[in-house]
């Protein structure tokens, strides 16, 4: 046995030495120490980045060290472990092996043992190297089990498995180049395709796998993790045994014959145990999530109760807990019921039910509790039942339209994938929210055949609340300490309640009657040092932003306390096609990740540094205060009101805005507009009345060159109609693009109709006087006619199933002086049509003249972005949320119809803008510069108002055969890429199908359609632009002449931009504008 090991270790050390004096490798570890040491200077040094994100949570710098060397080290081995038998035939390297007694098996797994502690040293020194950083870092803690886990995790079970399969594919091939470029391909294959499919099942590299571990809990999903690294582990080791028994050598020992094949059999059924649990782990997600939606869709046509009260007695033990839930509600159907259900989450099982203290019976289908009631309830009665129950959480429950796929809806730190999780109930920390329905809950959490829909109830809750001595629950109400028991009862009615268990810390600051409290872990408190100055402001502050956040929604904070909750990272809430709200925000209550790791500007004490360098540089004085000031004022807007995320997923540009936004507590949490015909009409009154104007526009579209979310919204309005868009389950930025636009719409069309400040005015009260409320839409639109003599409920039919828009063209702007009531103001006119069959609307805005070149009072302009060809890009707000001041007038028109607009502006006007909204416009924001402003005689009145003219004007010059680059008779050449492995791996590249902005730093190979004011079109003011090239890339025009003669050929050519603006402020000389699609635009494209 002696000699067995001994053998073993001589071979190990003499291929570490051999490997070591290799330049291959020599040149690798070398690289290795340089890159790894300027990266974590860069990453984790005082004199560094310091991205908040990562060092907020220490686990991350072991983490993102091994990921990205485990990267290029499983290629780096596959060299070295395919060039071992090459290197074998070569007398002068292993002759002095061949010469001792060393067996097949002593021989392989020294080679393999020697090949390992190589290379876990070389990841030794790189984590020593990111250790020292660490510990230098003033912003983070050490975490030195994360050290040896991730070791474990991520570079051992790597490098096993790429040197079993090296070793057993050379045995087999005997070929090293054709070897070579096998495993090169699986390592790309895995990084590209494979790294997501079947729940992370072929990730041999971990680059996919969610591995982050948090400062709370650790890992999350411990089964997932062990399960699938011991796979490619044992897997990596039954093909090293394999190799030994295939190994062309002399025979060895029956003893170690026999022990290799007792290996080869423990690794390989050890392999499928392992395969099988992370196979079941994805299969038994995907079979849940299908069966809720298959339970759902039984009962989503039955009419379910109203929850008008819920008393809880919750009793939290290790994993598990146990509850009773006395429920009182009411039918508001319009008939009446004597059966009713409530979903509860699947991993709780009911015991029993109880009507006026009988027991009754119960039946269960899946997560569905159907009781029979003793008696018919009937419209407007009430009635009360109590369940008790107890299990676990199953999270698939809470989104079952989502696969829980890592390549959908990624969540990450950086480069490091995070897991999602939507629940936690471990005997140490415990966050349930109603996502998970925890308690029972009438109705569904989704509607299968009508993903919209959602059913808000507005329920008064009585929490008791019994855990682990040392924990200390939270959830929202007035909490109180009885004993072992901690109880909850809320002040007002809430749409759901959220319970959260931990070893919670809390600080309480009250500023204007409102409460504002934060539940931190210990030692996560990290911002009072940062802000240690503004002990004696801090309600001075915290009263300005509640004032200006109620002013943005005109609406007062509706509740007496705001919670801040620290969460573990892992916590995710998916979009929902039924509520722009997330699961982070609840009723009086934010959920935030630890340390707010996912939070960029959280990073105060970096933040305080580099401003005051900036401020040095510049010669700017700033005190302490202020500088504190500033960054609590600017981490509060970005977190809390207007914060957006602009990132690509999948390579699509995807603009969302942040998930704690506090909007929802101005409306989604007081307020509900409810139709069973028109499921989403909540979500569009949300969209539009929780919109608050940020610092710049969605994610900068015109200098990342996408369109704006308008403009994205009605394109795809014009392929399918809101209930066939809501029936394909669409990604969540496509939702939120659309439900803005639809929501835009209905609140124009309410102020067209019944006047802009008269409407805000009204409901404003409207919103107030139905607080914690549900409201039918029919209610309101009987209201509305009550009020203003004007009913929508007509428009809602061509609102929710027409995919037919309306398209306007704008034309014969003219701006002149006129003299009204001896003050000298501006007369605007101009002509509007709409051919299209169906009815449209537009509103009104103008930047005038003031205080500077394009600005002043009353010169609420939208951004400008530069522009390809000769006009410029706006992005606008106008006509978004309630605050509508920077509209100057809303105009309907029919269907086939035009007008004459007259306005008077008590300002000089630059440029007018008419904001399409829901159109076939595009871009839908049209820019119309006043170059000329004439003067009208004394005595001439004014015209204000619209003048229906008799038929729509004839915007074609007989003279002029027009052919645009939309119309039928202009071709582009197309270049098809028929790669054969593009198609196997289903890769689709962006072949000119889109609309984008025009990029002047790159243009695209091919034919590249784009958008921009200052282009011609009737609706589309587009172009096509593509590098230059060979000559094979063609635009062709097709003309029908029909009378024979001489013509003259124009064609359009853009130039490179001449003008940018931004906020008002222009440099460089001017271009002619657009016409708004008529005859006035841009040359034909």
């Amino acid at each position: 046995m002696i000699t067995f090991f001994h053998n073993i270790r001589t071979v190990a050390r003499y291929e570490a030495v051999t490997l070591r004096r290799s330049w291959f490798f020599r040149l690798f570890a070398i690289g290795s120490f340089v890159i790894f040491t300027f990266l974590n200077i860069g990453l984790f040094s005082p004199i560094g980045d310091e991205s908040w994100e990562l060092v907020s949570i220490p686990s991350s710098v072991p983490l993102i060290n091994l990921y990205i060397l485990n990267i290029v080290q499983s290629i780096v081995v596959i060299f070295l472990a395919a060039d071992f038998l090459k290197r074998d035939k070569k007398i002068d390297t292993n002759e002095v092996l061949y010469t001792r007694p060393v067996s097949n098996f002593e021989y392989i797994t020294g080679k393999t043992w020697g090949i390992l502690k190589l290379f876990i040293g070389l990841d030794i020194i790189i984590l020593f190297i990111a250790l020292l950083m660490n510990i230098i870092s003033k912003d983070m803690s050490v975490d030195l089990v994360s050290y040896l886990q991730y070791l474990l995790i991520i570079s051992v079970p790597t490098i096993i498995f790429s040197l079993g399969l090296a070793f057993m594919l050379m045995q087999i091939i005997g070929n090293q180049a054709i070897t070579f470029l096998l495993l090169l391909g699986l390592a790309a294959l895995n990084m590209f395709w494979l790294y997501y499919r079947m729940g992370s099942l072929f990730d041999y590299m971990a680059f996919g796998l969610p591995v982050f571990k948090s400062g709370i809990i650790g890992f999350d999903n411990n089964q997932l993790i062990v399960n699938q690294r011991l796979m490619y582990l044992l897997f990596g080791l039954c093909l090293v045994m394999a190799t030994i028994l295939t190994f062309k050598r002399l025979p060895q020992s029956k003893l170690q014959t026999t022990l290799c094949y007792v290996l080869l059999f423990l690794s390989l059924a050890g392999t499928i145990i392992c395969t099988k649990n992370t196979f079941l782990i994805y299969k038994r997600n995907l079979n849940e999530r299908k069966l809720i939606i298959e339970t759902n869709r039984q009962f989503e046509s039955q009419d379910a109760v109203t929850l008008t009260d819920a008393k809880i007695d919750i009793s939290h033990s290790g994993g598990e807990i146990e509850a009773e839930a006395a429920l009182c509600f009411v039918n508001e159907n319009k008939t009446g019921i004597n059966e009713c259900f409530f979903s509860l989450n699947p991993g709780l099982k009911v015991k029993q039910v109880y009507h006026s203290g009988q027991e009754i019976d119960f039946k269960t289908v899946n997560h569905i509790i159907l009781v029979g009631l003793p008696a018919m309830l009937q419209p407007g009665q009430k009635d009360s039942l109590t369940i008790t129950y107890a299990g676990s959480i199953h999270e698939a429950f809470c989104y079952p339209n989502y696969t829980g796929n890592i390549k959908d809806n990624p969540y990450m730190i950086e480069m490091l994938r995070v897991n999602k999780r939507q629940a936690f109930l471990t005997k140490d920390f415990v966050l349930l929210t109603p996502e998970t329905h925890w308690y029972p809950v009438p109705g569904l959490n989704y509607y299968p055949d009508n993903p919209a829909r959602m059913k808000i109830d507005f329920t008064n809750f009585d929490l008791r609340v019994k855990t682990t001595p040392g924990l200390v629950p939270v959830s929202q109400g007035i909490m109180k300490k009885e004993t072992e028991i901690y109880t909850f009862r809320t002040e007002f009615p809430l749409t759901g309640l959220t319970l959260a268990i931990g070893n919670y810390l809390s600080d309480t600051l009250t500023v204007d009657s409102i409460n504002y409290i934060t539940h931190y872990f210990p030692g996560n408190d990290y911002y009072r040092n940062e802000f240690s100055e503004l002990k004696d402001t801090l309600s001075l502050l915290v009263s300005g932003i509640m004032t200006e956040l109620e002013t943005n929604f005109s609406s007062e904070y509706p509740f007496n306390t705001l919670s801040f909750v620290e969460v573990p990272v892992q916590f995710y809430s998916y979009p929902r096609m039924s509520t722009q709200t997330r699961a982070e925000i609840q009723p009086s209550l934010v959920l935030l990740p630890e340390r707010m790791a996912t939070i960029r500007n959280a990073g105060f004490r970096k933040q305080k540094a580099r401003q005051k360098r900036r401020m040095a540089r510049s010669n700017t004085v700033i005190t302490d205060k202020e500088l504190e000031v500033r960054l609590f004022n600017d981490f509060i807007r970005n977190t809390f009101i207007s914060g957006e995320n602009f990132r690509f997923v999948n390579g699509n540009a995807v603009n969302e805005p942040v998930r704690y936004r506090l909007s929802p507590s101005f409306y989604f949490f007081k307020n509900n507009f409810y139709s069973h015909d028109y499921p989403g009409i909540n979500a569009a009154f949300e969209s539009h009345l929780q919109k608050v104007a940020s610092p710049l526009p969605s994610g900068y579209q015109g200098m990342d060159r996408v369109m704006t979310d308008n403009d994205q919204a009605n394109l795809i309005l014009s392929r399918y109609s809101f209930r066939e868009l809501l029936s394909k389950n669409p990604a969540s930025d496509t939702i939120r693009q659309v439900l803005t636009v639809k929501g835009d719409y209905l609140f124009n069309l309410f102020r067209a109709k019944a006047g802009i400040e008269e409407f805000n005015d009204w409901f404003k009260k409207y919103l107030d006087d139905h607080r914690f409320r549900s409201v039918g839409i029919e209610q309101f639109n009987n209201d509305m006619i009550e009020k203003f003599g004007f009913g929508f409920y007509p428009y809602l039919d061509n609102w929710f199933e027409s995919k037919e828009l309306p398209g306007f063209i704008i034309s014969n702007l003219q701006v002149s002086e006129i003299v009204v009531e001896n003050r000298v103001r501006y007369q605007v006119t101009f002509v509007a049509s709409n051919p299209e069959p169906v009815t449209g609307l537009f509103n009104i805005s103008f930047r005038t003249g003031g205080a500077g070149p394009q600005g002043g009072p009353g010169g609420r302009g939208p951004l400008m972005m530069p522009g390809g060809g000769r006009g410029i890009m706006a992005i606008s707000r106008q006509g978004r949320g309630m605050e509508s001041a920077d509209i100057s007038k809303i105009v309907s028109i029919d269907s086939c119809e035009a007008k004459r607009i007259g306005l008077i502006l008590d300002a000089e006007p630059r440029a007018m803008m008419i904001n399409t909204i829901f159109s076939k416009n595009i871009p839908g924001q049209l820019i119309i510069p006043v170059n000329e402003i004439g003067r009208i005689k004394e005595g001439t009145k004014p015209f204000t108002g619209e003048e229906l003219l008799p038929s729509i004007p004839d915007y074609g010059n007989p003279d002029e055969i027009i052919i645009d680059n939309e119309d039928s008779l202009f071709h582009i050449s197309r270049q098809i890429d028929n790669s054969p492995l593009k198609k196997l791996l289903k890769i689709n590249n962006n072949q000119g199908n889109t609309y984008l902005q025009i990029n002047n730093m790159y243009a695209p190979e091919h034919w590249q359609p784009v958008v921009q004011s200052s282009y011609y079109g009737r609706y589309i003011l587009s172009a096509v632009y593509t590098r230059a090239g060979s000559g094979n890339k063609e635009a062709t025009w097709n003309a029908i002449i029909k009378d024979p003669g001489y013509y003259n050929i124009y064609f359009y050519v853009g130039k490179s931009v001449e003008r940018t603006m931004v906020r008002g402020r222009a440099m460089g000389p001017g271009g002619r504008g657009p016409g708004g699609g008529g005859p006035g635009g841009g040359g034909p494209g």
